[in-house]
């Protein structure tokens, strides 16, 4: 890959250099790594200590191409490590979340359907040799598993399954506390299930898949075409409105009552619903947790997808051991979280929070 930048003004990184303990406890005694989270359409990096805490973050959109993204993401790195220089002088590592596919163990990004110019990224090699830390990367689906995992798992269940709803679709899953999948990370796509035979076109070449249905990206197309089949019934002004709608704008809508805007959300978390009792059926976990942009949307809107225990009898052997299904509980820093538990759990084995 060509224009991957591959140094920065020392400047902006020295206070990453300074100081830095094995283990990255600072004086007062925070610990944290600095978690990057590359996402389709938003970038964003954090401080994440070892309890799962997001200290700081920032984010800005993903400009669309894997040169520009990698610069926002190394100078909001700097910038966000100079407004904290006691933390910044003793990162303990860094961790990246990112969707697949991707070869971990040289931590490079393969070219992933939501991000196709991303061929053979160095992430971590970049990351490493600007900040000298050591540096982790894994499918953002299995780092949102983990940090459920860790710190948002009060009944410490050992089996959970998380689906991110964003950009894309993905699924990590843990099983007897592991997280499952190929030793890059791959597998456990959920998102690739297919719900309608012979459906829309997915990103992944395939037909009729959930990512083409449920997705941020996919809530929003679906719509926008509806939209325009309109056109010969819509006024102008409205249909250039329509066509520009994101799915947070629809859930917006939705929830004000906006009558095709709450019959397409509708019939979008019903689709989503059948995936998520997929997900059920398929590793029968104590917990599944729905995570991503699109779960930032009010309550009662999720509802109609998380509710699924009134969904008339599952099978019963789960019938008998009830899953909780519910969305995370990390909100709007779920990506960076998510990030700080890729970082954590190569450092520690398990973050130290876990170990008492």
């Amino acid at each position: 890959m060509e224009n991957v930048p591959t140094s920065t003004d020392p400047n902006e990184v020295t206070v990453l250099r300074r100081g830095t303990t094995p283990n990255g406890e600072t004086p007062s005694g925070r610990r944290a790594v600095l978690a990057v989270d590359v996402g389709a359409t938003k970038l964003a990096v954090g401080l994440v200590t070892s309890s799962g805490q997001a200290l700081r973050e920032m984010r800005s959109p993903n400009p669309g191409n894997a040169p520009a993204a990698l610069e926002s993401l190394v100078s909001m790195s700097a910038a966000l490590l100079d407004r904290d220089p006691e933390v910044a002088g003793n990162l303990a590592g860094i961790g990246i979340a990112c969707g697949g596919p991707l070869d971990i163990a040289n931590g490079l990004v393969l070219s992933p359907p939501n991000l196709p110019d991303w061929d053979k990224v160095p992430l971590t090699q970049l990351f490493n040799e600007l900040f000298g830390l050591p540096t982790y990367l894994d499918n953002d689906a299995t780092a949102g598993a983990l940090a459920s995992y860790y710190w948002d798992n009060p009944g410490k269940v050992e089996n959970l399954v998380y689906v991110t709803v964003s950009s894309g679709i993905g699924s990590g899953v843990i099983l007897g506390g592991a997280p499952i999948g190929d030793r890059n990370g791959n597998g456990a796509e959920l998102g690739h299930i297919p719900l309608i035979y012979d459906g829309r076109s997915c990103t992944c070449g395939l037909r009729g898949c959930a990512e083409a249905y449920v997705s941020g990206l996919s809530i929003s197309r679906r719509f926008n075409e509806q939209s325009r089949m309109l056109l010969p019934e819509v006024p102008q002004s409205v249909m250039q409105e329509h066509e520009t709608l994101t799915s947070a704008e629809i859930a917006a809508r939705a929830s004000r009552g906006e009558p095709r805007a709450l019959a397409h959300w509708l019939e979008s978390m019903s689709m989503l619903r059948r995936l998520l009792r997929a997900a059920l059926d398929l590793y029968g976990p104590e917990l599944l947790v729905v995570g991503g942009g699109v779960t930032e949307a009010p309550r009662e809107l999720l509802a109609p997808a998380l509710d699924i225990q009134t969904d008339g009898p599952l099978l019963s052997y789960l019938d008998r051991n009830a899953p909780e299904v519910r969305s995370t509980g990390f909100g709007r820093d779920s990506g960076v979280i998510s990030a700080g538990a890729v970082a954590w759990r190569r450092l520690a084995g398990h973050p130290p929070s876990m170990a008492n």
